[in-house]
């Protein structure tokens, strides 16, 4: 029975120890306190954001699927996923065999039509001589005037005819719209390209966006114009997007909008790679107190308040940070004095020389 009763003992004693290691950080006073010039800053309240956070992925603004005009075999596919391609450049060709068939065959009907214009002429040219002459009667100058306003429609027809098919042998040759990255391709040389079929897709990573989907409560508060915080994967800092497209028909599975934000120039950012996107939504009042009047002591994050002119150490929660100032949830509360500036050696119980700090924005 005493054995049990020791253990008790032991366990009430751990638990009033934890019990104050909540209100006070394990630093320990020295014998003889130092006495430490140091900042003071008053305890005030600031202005937070509130946001919603929100997932979203990079994307290109121009992207394209290159596909061909004509049906035929793919011949000198060379460009491969990755490479970079300069607007105008070559992305493959298709055979041009059948192409040139059709152009020898417009080419025979061109020259018949020339040969039978050149003919009509002839006639008509005779004809209107009788015709003065009375030679011929009206009827027969008249078919022989037809005829020849036939051929040279024929003529113009068949011209037209050889044009269009030298202007398909321009198809046969498919060039980049604008310079950029191909991100996919979807054939190879040898396979039956035909209209409408993508054989590779190119974007341009030089101009991107991102785009998310947020719920209709979100959708209801954003206009465009309206900047937000955007964080890509890979990158250390966030950066600022502009909101330039709203989408205000929801998809009817999800019931979520499509928003879209222009970024800066960035370099080294692929499209699809993931991005949070912190849209603001409002403001709230939190206690501030400057990023340097945070000390760490033992793994806890605390700051130094002034007592009777020494140093106390209070743990606290912290939220999030704005420039050099950081919010606290709890440990402090609205007045109290705390120590912003040579903090890194000070103890509890050391003599702090108070200055006034300047009031951070």
């Amino acid at each position: 029975m005493k054995q049990i009763n020791k253990v008790l003992a032991v366990a009430v004693l751990a638990a009033m120890g934890l019990s104050g290691c909540q209100q006070e950080a394990p630093v320990a006073p020295q014998s003889e306190p130092q006495t430490l010039a140091a900042e003071v800053h008053n305890v005030e309240l600031g202005t937070v954001p509130l946001t919603a956070v929100v997932p979203g992925a990079v994307v290109a603004d121009q992207k394209a699927h290159i596909a061909s005009r004509l049906m035929g075999y793919i011949k000198g596919l060379e460009v491969e996923v990755g490479d970079k391609v300069k607007r105008g450049s070559l992305l493959f060709s298709i055979d041009s065999t059948d192409i040139q068939s059709q152009i020898a065959q417009a080419q025979s009907a061109y020259s018949q039509a020339e040969a039978a214009l050149q003919d009509a002429k002839l006639d008509y040219d005779r004809f209107s001589q009788l015709f003065k002459e009375d030679s011929v009667s009206k009827q027969q100058f008249d078919k022989i005037r037809l005829q020849y306003a036939v051929a040279q429609e024929n003529l113009a027809a068949a011209k037209s005819g050889l044009n269009q098919a030298r202007s398909q042998l321009n198809y046969a040759n498919v060039r980049a719209p604008f310079s950029g990255v191909v991100v996919q391709k979807m054939a190879t040389a040898g396979d039956l390209a035909a209209p409408g079929n993508p054989v590779v897709v190119i974007e341009n990573l030089t101009s991107l966006s991102v785009q998310t989907q947020v719920a209709g409560e979100l959708y209801a508060v954003l206009r465009n114009g309206d900047e937000a915080s955007v964080l890509i994967d890979g990158q250390a800092e966030p950066m600022v997007g502009t909101i330039y497209t709203l989408v205000s028909a929801a998809d009817p599975k999800t019931r979520t909008h499509t928003v879209k934000l222009s970024l800066p120039a960035v370099k080294n950012i692929n499209s699809g790679t993931f991005a949070r996107i912190s849209f603001k939504r409002g403001e709230r009042q939190a206690m501030m107190v400057p990023q340097s009047a945070i000390a760490n002591r033992a793994g806890i994050d605390g700051v130094f308040i002034v007592q009777d002119g020494k140093a106390m150490f209070n743990m606290v929660r912290t939220g999030i940070t704005m420039g050099d100032m950081v919010e606290i949830q709890s440990g402090l509360d609205l007045g109290e004095q705390v120590v912003v500036s040579n903090n890194q050696s000070m103890l509890n119980g050391d003599i702090v020389e108070a200055t006034t700090a300047a009031a951070a924005q």
